[in-house]
């Protein structure tokens, strides 16, 4: 006969009270066994297993609910989902309490260095300040539904069927970028850490991959980062976005991106461009591949020559002005270079 545990026993083994088990059987997420003699509790090493994982995702934050949902149906892509919403959950919380800290920091730099009213008029600079960042941020939307999109992109890009033409030269761009991004690379590939923001279906990333490269993607579509992951076993993903990047400062040595930071506008962009600043190591590099136009005046000069439809297009996005771009890295000390790829794609490396 199978070894049976006392509802005290399975208690000290997982240190736990007897009423915490009695509480997860009121809920319905274990169901102990009665002896027949005497009617008390017990357990088999099937319930321990299955109250191991029950504690395992209570200490992940997950609701009694949740843990009931992934328990019963046993989907590993049902388990995934609940860890995608506790890992969003974890990194808004992280940034909320980065931009605080920075601005507390501001706050007491300026109450040494003003005086008694001004640094009261800085106190609510920063609190306004605080609330439209994080307003920007939280914010954001997919208008463009690449969770619905993520299954059928590759096809879509091959067809190419906008009047703009703008994948014509997709692997082109692709392949400049990740040639850019690894010139000069004096080190151990292995150890260089890459970041891929708008991992999409991970047709960059493979490049890398199949380098040896320490690559790992971040998309904002679970979709995206599913197709991803299905297509390169080997890739890391994560949930993430240019304005809430789930790494810590300075980890990376390279980050790239295609065809993703043209769907921020002009004041997101600047947000993104600090982000990515404060991932990138001293030495790094950004390379971006993107809809893009060098300036005002050029893209006044190409407007000119578009129809209706394809205005209305470019219209629906943010393509990127490389001037302003350029204005906001040299803040940071970076220089960019820019690769004209074709009228509207352009590379641009940042060093």
């Amino acid at each position: 006969m199978s070894k049976r545990y006392s509802i005290n026993e399975v208690a000290k083994i997982f240190n736990i009270t007897t009423n915490k088990l009695r509480f997860y059987e009121k809920k319905g997420l274990i169901k102990s066994l009665r002896d027949n003699t005497n009617n008390y509790r017990y357990y088999s090493k099937e319930h321990l297993v299955r109250i191991q994982t029950i504690l395992m995702y209570r200490v992940l934050d997950f609701s009694i609910e949740d843990i009931q949902q992934v328990i019963d149906e046993n989907y590993k892509d049902n388990i995934l989902n609940h860890f995608y919403k506790q890992w969003e959950v974890v990194n808004d919380e992280m940034h909320r309490l980065r931009l605080l800290k920075d601005s507390i920091e501001e706050l007491m730099d300026a109450m040494y260095e003003s005086d008694d009213e001004k640094y009261v008029d800085k106190i609510i600079e920063s609190a306004q300040r605080i609330n439209k960042v994080n307003n920007i941020k939280d914010n954001w939307k997919d208008k463009w539904d690449f969770d619905n999109w993520a299954k059928t992109y590759d096809i879509s890009i091959r067809k190419d069927i906008g009047s703009l033409k703008i994948y014509k030269n997709y692997d082109e761009i692709l392949q400049t970028v990740y040639k850019k991004s690894t010139e000069n690379i004096q080190k151990d590939v292995s150890s260089i850490k890459v970041m891929d923001i708008g991992v999409g279906t991970g047709n960059l990333s493979e490049k890398y991959l199949n380098k040896g490269y320490n690559i790992v993607g971040i998309d904002q579509s679970r979709e995206m980062l599913n197709t991803a992951k299905h297509k390169f076993p080997n890739l890391k993903v994560r949930l993430g976005e240019f304005l809430k990047i789930p790494f810590d400062n300075s980890e990376f040595d390279i980050i790239v991106s295609t065809y993703a930071f043209h769907h921020l506008n002009d004041t997101e962009k600047n947000l993104a461009i600090k982000e990515m600043m404060r991932v990138l190591k001293y030495d790094g590099r950004i390379v971006i591949g993107d809809l893009m136009f060098e300036n005002n005046v050029k893209r006044e000069e190409l407007m000119r020559e578009f129809t209706k439809d394809q205005i209305e297009e470019i219209e629906d996005e943010y393509y990127s002005n490389i001037e302003k771009l350029e204005t906001e890295f040299n803040k940071y000390g970076k220089r960019l270079v820019k690769y004209k790829i074709d009228k509207l794609n352009f590379v641009i490396c940042v060093q």
